[in-house]
Formats: structure tokens, C-alpha cells, sequence
């Protein structure tokens, strides 16, 4: 059966899950040949409209012609985790209605990619992580993850928290790396494959992101989409 799309999820936060989503949304449509589905449900610490806002950088780097309030269905004030964010701000994020809209883009879109907050074990309300999120969904996960020292320990705890929760795992992905050189990046992946019988995709190389809105965003997006396709192994996609 065909995949009908990713939730991208992260072992920590600033992994760069964010950039991620949007290069895989430019590098997706692409590849099908029509614009894909993009969703953030929840951000926190930021508004729509900051060039710091993931709403705003999965605009800008994904190219779709879409407004930021279409991309994320949920802004919070506090750089928390949403269930935290949400109660600073006297509000109760409802789990079923985020469900219930990703189930919309999923029939609407032809290919949805799903940006959670943070690891997948970030509560969503009292009772919920993004695990449940993920679940509800049926997206397999594209966990990124750091490529130095510490994130063989950090990816083999989501991935086994993932399938003990039922999750499929399509793949991880080692983003950010300074020295594509380095043996330890390469033993990292192996390590990673070989305990936790999974994937590595791909390293991905550092590559910063414009800070504003200027037209650079238009030639980061084309470098970016490419360094993916060059590092990113997607044979068995569809």
C-alpha cells in the first residue's frame, strides 16, 4: 500500500525537524509532480509571522503557496510543551479536533507531511503525547536526529518507544552535520541500524536557513531539495 504521508518527529527539540518537513514537502511535490499536504498542529513560543515561527519557515521553505495560518492550526505564546503552553494561556487544547483535522488534509491532500512538537513523547493535553497523535493518524514516523556524540542513545529510546507504542518507523534521518567526513557520523548510523533495526536514510550536512523574509529563501530551497535528494535514500517511498 502506497504511503499517504510522514510524521516527522524529532529525538529532542532543534534537531531540525522543521526544515525537514519543509525541504521533504518541496522535494514530495516534486517527485508527484502537485503541491503535498503540510501540517504543523501545534507551535508554541512563537506568533505567525516571526521569522522565528516554524509556520513561517515551513512557508518559506517548503515554497507552497499557502498562509501560515493554514499550516499550523494551533499558535501558543510559551516556549513549552503545548500542554504547558496551553495552560499558561488559560486554554484547553482540544486532542479529538486536531485528530479530526488531520484526518481532513489526509483525504484532501494527496500526500500529507506532519510536523510534530518536539520528541514524540511532548504531551498534547493531559492525556495525550504526539505518539497518540501519530497513532490516530496511521503516518509512519521519519524520526531526525543529531549526528555526534549521544544520539545513538537518543534515537534507540524513540524507536523503542515508538513500536512499543505500535508505530511504524519509516526511517531516521542524522541531520545537521558540520563534517560529513567524520567516521563517528557513519558508526553512529551503523550503530543505530544495527540496535535498533532500523533505517538511516541519510546524513544530512548543516545548511542555515535565511533569518527573514528576503527572496534567498527561493535558492535555499533549491540547494536544500537538492542536498536531500543526494543524501536522502527514498527508493522504497511509494
Amino acid at each position: 500500500m502506497a504511503i499517504k504521508g510522514w510524521f516527522v518527529t524529532g529525538t529532542d527539540t532543534g534537531v531540525g525537524k522543521t526544515q525537514i518537513a519543509s525541504g521533504l514537502a518541496a522535494l514530495a511535490g516534486n517527485k508527484l509532480g502537485t503541491p503535498v499536504g503540510l501540517w504543523k498542529p501545534v507551535q508554541s513560543g512563537v506568533s505567525p509571522g516571526s521569522p522565528e515561527a516554524d509556520s513561517f519557515r515551513l512557508k518559506m521553505g517548503s515554497g507552497l503557496p499557502l498562509d501560515e495560518t493554514e499550516l499550523v492550526t494551533v499558535s501558543l505564546p510559551e516556549p513549552l510543551a503545548p500542554w504547558m503552553a496551553a495552560r499558561r494561556s488559560g486554554v484547553e487544547l482540544d486532542f479529538a479536533a486536531l485528530v479530526e483535522e488531520g484526518r481532513r488534509r489526509l483525504a484532501k491532500d494527496p500526500f500529507l507531511i506532519v510536523e510534530g512538537a518536539g520528541g514524540i513523547t511532548v504531551p498534547i493535553t493531559s492525556r495525550e503525547l504526539m505518539a497518540d497523535l501519530a497513532l490516530q493518524l496511521e503516518l509512519p514516523l521519519v524520526i531526525v536526529a543529531r549526528p555526534g556524540l549521544g544520539t545513538v542513545n537518543h534515537t534507540l529510546l524513540t524507536v523503542s518507544y515508538a513500536r512499543s507504542r505500535g508505530l511504524e518507523i519509516f526511517g531516521v534521518i542524522l541531520n545537521g552535520c558540520r563534517n560529513t567526513d567524520d567516521p563517528s557520523v557513519r558508526e553512529n548510523s551503523m550503530m543505530i541500524e544495527h540496535f535498533g533495526g532500523v533505517r538511516v536514510i541519510g546524513i544530512l550536512p548543516w545548511f542555515k536557513h535565511p533569518t527573514d523574509a528576503n527572496d534567498r529563501w527561493d535558492d535555499w530551497r533549491t540547494q536544500w531539495v537538492e542536498r536531500m535528494e543526494r543524501n536522502l535514500d527514498l527508493s522504497d517511498w511509494l
